[in-house]
């Protein structure tokens, strides 16, 4: 028996939607407003919510955002009288369980009510396995671990190694969830391999490897009967294949192999190399990446091995004692771009209003000042500038010659000439030693100052 709330301002229709509910072997609460419905759904639980979507004060419509916004897991079926295609459209991409128009026939009603359920169940339900999956694979991970001291944490950090690669490898988080349980349940099947083999303190003979190799077919036929972990069986029984074809169970190759059980084989590997074992102490970070350039394209897929190595580089897989340990990435320097102008200027008033106008026009401009032809050179050598500003009139002459000086040094600096001097004459001695452009100072020139830098200088 499920417990329906059924809201309608009509007294009539309430009192008869409720009936017909009843008839169905439902209990039934009813509500005159959306406003009363909410009180109700907060003071009790409720499997669903049956409500008109035409009332006075909040529509249901409206209801039906709040009861989702504060009741998620509760459905929402809409009865209308306004059946038209904006009102359908409206209440489905709302998230409405079920739509009924009035008139509606007893049959539709029930028939509407039931389906809402029945996937509000089965929606229950999935959540449930999905919440379990994780829980359930880590108890049985945790029972191979047991066994074996060295192997503690071995599948946790494995699993966030196998994550962090099919991440890097674009996976959809569906896929994702499938390999982390695969990754913690990769080994299940060693709960089949005798201790004397599974805890040898030593290399193992022909015999006994044999026998260790049967583990991922153990593993598969141990979950055949949980549908909720059956995802994570091509994991399992695959983590031991190789790219080149000449791994176990079954000796397929390449792509025939399912990506997850790809990504489980590098990460198995790296975690294995990096961790003390029974017999054998870890490897060097420098050994674990030898070994997978050894081993790309032969043992394991070149893709998954390329962002393995990839993390190692750029230091978002760390090998401290105990195991590796995946970092966050290292943020990016911040990008600041600077814009340096070097502006050439004798007079302090003038080259204070000039940087002004500089740092405005152009974004992340730093200026710098040489006061003389000397200044100018000096602060030329082993710099890199983005555009020069050179003052025609100096004390010391500095006129066309400080033109030269920077043409020399650098052939395609931008260089605006600033000068008094109106004249032909002028505009084109500037262009003859090396001048981009001149402005003439008076009267707005400032602003055709900031028209020429903008051009001048990207942005």
């Amino acid at each position: 028996m499920s417990r329906i709330l059924v809201i309608d301002d009509e007294a009539v229709i309430r009192m008869l939607v409720m009936e017909i509910l009843e008839t169905a072997g439902h209990e039934i609460t009813g509500a005159d407003s959306a406003e009363r419905a909410l009180t109700l759904l907060e003071e009790s639980q409720f499997d669903l919510v049956v409500s008109d979507i035409i009332m006075p004060g909040l529509s249901g419509l409206e209801l039906l955002g709040l009861v989702q916004e504060r009741h998620a897991s509760v459905p929402v079926v809409l009865v209308t009288g306004a059946g038209t295609y904006d009102t359908l459209s409206q209440a489905l991409t709302r998230g409405a369980a079920g739509l009924v128009t009035k008139p509606f026939a007893h049959a539709d009603l029930q028939a509407a009510v039931s389906d809402a359920l029945d996937r509000a169940a089965r929606s229950r339900d999935q959540l449930r396995e999905r919440l379990l999956a994780p829980t359930l694979a880590s108890a049985l991970a945790n029972a191979i671990e047991a066994r074996d001291s060295y192997l503690h944490g071995h599948c946790e950090r494995l699993a966030s190694l196998a994550v962090r690669i099919a991440e890097e490898l674009g996976l959809s988080p569906d896929e994702i969830e499938t390999l982390r349980l695969g990754a913690i349940l990769h080994d299940i099947g060693k709960i089949g391999i005798p201790d004397r083999v599974l805890l040898k303190p030593a290399a193992l003979d022909d015999e006994e490897r044999l026998i260790v190799e049967t583990h991922p077919t153990i593993g598969d036929k141990l979950l055949e009967p949980l549908d909720l972990l059956a995802a994570a069986r091509p994991i399992v029984r695959h983590h031991h294949e190789r790219w080149d074809g000449a791994g176990y169970p079954d000796g397929i190759a390449g792509e025939a192999i399912p990506l997850g059980a790809r990504i489980v084989a590098v990460a198995d590997s790296v975690e294995v190399m990096s961790a003390r074992q029974l017999y054998r102490q870890p490897r060097s970070p420098e050994e674990i990446v030898a070994e997978l350039h050894h081993c790309r394209g032969k043992q394991w897929d070149p893709a998954v091995i390329d962002v393995a190595l990839a993390l190692i580089e750029s230091k978002q897989l760390d090998f401290p004692p105990g195991g590796l340990r995946l970092l966050e990435a290292a943020a990016p320097p911040p990008q600041t771009t600077h814009v340096a102008v070097l502006l050439v200027e004798a007079d302090d008033d003038h080259a204070a209003v000039v940087t002004a106008t500089i740092e405005r026009a152009l974004e992340g401009a730093v200026v710098a000042r040489a006061r003389t032809v000397s200044d100018a050179a000096e602060l030329m050598n082993g710099a890199s500038w983005s555009l020069a500003i050179v003052d025609h009139q100096s004390p010391d002459g500095i006129g066309m010659e400080i033109l030269d000086i920077l043409r020399e040094h650098d052939a395609r600096l931008p260089i605006v000439m600033l000068t008094g001097e109106d004249s032909e004459e002028t505009a084109i001695n500037a262009f003859r030693h090396g001048a981009s452009d001149y402005v003439v100072k008076g009267g707005e020139y400032l602003d055709r100052l900031t028209t020429r830098v903008r051009g001048l200088v990207p942005a």
